[in-house]
């Protein structure tokens, strides 16, 4: 519930931002009506909230919506129609289905949604990103959250592979980080045979049990340290600081991330097993936070999980943080924004 709010505000801060940011790729596919036309085949294009001065390879209709393709983008854009005997006297299914045909896709109800979804939700994909995302929209259990992670794949410029896709889709789940760290430490206590990066990972989840705090914390040093402690502990962010050589092999062992890493590598080439499942679904949840933050020039977005005990409870702290740097690379403390989401359990 939390995370599907915030993944709503996220899709909807991208869509903002890439208002005033529109760039076309060769061979990008959209659907676009036509609002005005100009002499030699140019036209006004609306793609949603677009607004794009673009040449046509043929005439068009003002006021008409078509498929179209960018042939070229240097300069004004130059955009070629799609199918083009296709376009008239047929119904939209029926063009749907010559669409498809037109770019090697099958005519059936996942293809014809991923259609239906970038006419309607004014996005655009290449030929090539088409295909791949029909691919992964057939491994999403829920078609409308799979075809809004391919809307925010496009939005950010993301490669369309499946680990992206599937860590978008954890970050995303109503399964929280607290339910697979339980599930994970339960599935590592029954394991007989347990590797020295099994007990590590052990180690480390139990100990996440084992800080005790006052249920309501008083002292603003309290919070702050049990904050950083999980923090570090998780090592949610320990790949940026191994690029600035921060990271030793010690401080490896004391954070939860790397040690994940370490355990699949150790068992790459072993039989899914249930603790490989639920460590491969805690990172994808860990990385599609890192995905759903982003950097543009100088305002940056942060948002992260991390899993915490106040007193008895067990729960998760989300945060989205925004800030802005300075021309030195510092933050701006009087350019930074906190949300916190809180899901209250009795209050829903």
């Amino acid at each position: 519930m939390v995370m599907q709010a915030v993944m709503r505000g996220l899709l909807q801060n991208q869509e903002t931002n890439s208002r005033s940011t529109l760039q076309f790729r060769s061979g990008q596919i959209f659907f676009g009506t036509v609002q005005r036309l100009f002499p030699n085949q140019y036209a006004e294009i609306n793609l949603g909230a677009h607004k794009v001065i673009a040449k046509l390879e043929v005439p068009l209709s003002s006021g008409k919506g078509y498929w179209l393709q960018v042939n070229s983008n240097e300069g004004a854009p130059k955009l070629k129609l799609l199918n083009p005997s296709s376009h008239y006297g047929i119904a939209e299914k029926e063009f749907s289905a010559s669409l498809l045909q037109q770019l090697g896709l099958q005519n059936g109800k996942i293809n014809q949604s991923l259609i239906r979804h970038i006419k309607d939700d004014s996005f655009f994909l290449t030929k090539e990103e088409m295909i791949r995302a029909s691919q992964l929209l057939n491994q999403s259990d829920n078609l409308e959250e799979g075809l809004q992670i391919i809307k925010l794949m496009s939005q950010k410029n993301l490669p369309f592979n499946e680990g992206i896709f599937k860590s978008l889709l954890a970050a995303g789940s109503n399964e929280s980080t607290t339910e697979l760290v339980k599930a994970l430490q339960a599935t590592l206590l029954a394991d007989k045979n347990l590797s020295d990066t099994g007990k590590d990972i052990l180690r480390l989840l139990q100990s996440l049990d084992s800080d005790d705090t006052e249920l309501l914390l008083n002292r603003r040093e309290d919070v702050l340290s049990l904050l950083k402690q999980s923090i570090k502990r998780t090592g949610i962010f320990y790949e940026n600081r191994m690029l600035d050589r921060e990271f030793s092999n010690e401080l490896i062992k004391d954070s939860i991330k790397p040690l994940l890493v370490a355990y699949l590598q150790e068992f790459s080439q072993s039989p899914k097993s249930e603790a490989k499942n639920i460590v491969e679904q805690l990172l994808f949840r860990m990385n599609g936070f890192q995905l759903l933050s982003s950097e543009n020039g100088p305002i940056h977005h942060l948002l992260f999980e991390i899993p915490i005990k106040l007193g008895v409870y067990q729960s998760e702290i989300v945060m989205q943080w925004s800030g802005k740097r300075t021309e030195n690379g510092k933050i701006n403390s009087d350019f930074c924004r906190i949300i916190f989401y809180l899901d209250l359990e009795h209050l829903k």
